[in-house]
């Protein structure tokens, strides 16, 4: 007896926080879409999980409609070296006998189509940099900059380098494989023909209009909020979680703190001498993206 195995058609890779999540629920309301239950399964985004085998990775696909486009939505993908995904210290620390992350997804998946939305990178730091203070990873008055230098282990800093991580998948997954997004233009500015663009790659048909979600996806905590949580106590995290967690993030009356503008100037650092290398990787400028200068303006 034959037994065929299920692949993903696709793979969303990122970038982090730069609207993957609503994405994936578009293409999973599409009626040429059966995707499987978990999104982000990580197979080549940890040394654990891909040393764990491709049968275990497979097994996520065997439920869903052969006939029907299928993927899967991993943001740890958009990076170079496969890093340990648990280790005891807060460093990256990497399987250095394995190849980069696109060389091992080319080997495996030859046919796949690769998904990629890119934000503002300084933008798309912030934005983690709120995520882990929501998840009490380190205090609210630690700062971007040190927060993270100190715990590199959270790729606050790192998923940003975009130019270096797509300079590497582009070298093996050409155009007709890979499409690149900017988040600002095809995800917020015009949706609808981004999402366009990404059901004609995928095959599927360009003119099924999703309905609108009935809730946002992964709204950020106000600093306020997120500052109320950790300092507060048991109580205090129970009562962030209900209407008052709301009205802080109304109100955010310590938002002023949250972010010094020397933690901006440092991601403008690492960030911006990358983008002419990048605006060439998209054949597109990048007008779109100020770089954090609001921050600096106010």
């Amino acid at each position: 007896m034959s037994f065929h195995i299920r692949k993903p058609d696709f793979l969303l890779i990122g970038a982090q926080k730069s609207g993957t999540s609503w994405l994936w629920d578009k293409l999973n309301q599409h009626p040429g879409t059966d995707l499987p239950d978990l999104k982000e399964i990580h197979y080549f985004g940890g040394v654990e999980n891909y040393l764990a085998g491709p049968e275990r990775y497979y097994s996520h696909f065997s439920d869903t409609d052969p006939t029907l486009i299928t993927g899967e939505a991993s943001t740890s993908y958009l990076y170079d070296r496969i890093p340990y995904w648990h280790n005891s210290s807060q460093d990256i620390t990497y399987h250095e006998s394995l190849p980069l992350i696109p060389d091992l997804v080319s080997q495996e998946l030859p046919e796949v189509k690769i998904i990629v939305v890119l934000r503002d990178p300084v933008y798309r730091a912030i934005s983690a940099y709120r995520h882990w203070l929501r998840q009490e990873y380190f205090p609210p008055l630690t700062g971007l900059k040190r927060a993270a230098t100190k715990n590199p282990k959270t790729r606050i800093i790192e998923y940003g380098f975009y130019a270096r991580y797509l300079s590497a998948w582009t070298k093996v997954f050409y155009e007709n494989l890979l499409l690149m997004l900017v988040f600002e233009r095809d995800v917020v500015a015009n949706p609808e023909s981004g999402l366009k663009r990404v059901y004609r790659f995928l095959n599927l048909d360009e003119d099924f209009n999703p309905p609108a979600p009935k809730r946002s996806f992964h709204r950020t905590w106000s600093w306020t909020r997120s500052a109320v949580n950790y300092y507060a106590g048991p109580i205090g995290r129970l009562l962030t979680r209900g209407r008052l967690g709301q009205f802080l993030d109304n109100t955010d009356i310590l938002g002023r703190y949250a972010l010094r503008k020397s933690d901006v100037q440092f991601l403008r650092s690492q960030y911006l001498p990358s983008r002419p290398e990048l605006e060439g990787l998209l054949n597109r400028d990048l007008d779109c993206w100020d770089y954090g200068n609001k921050y600096l303006d106010s």
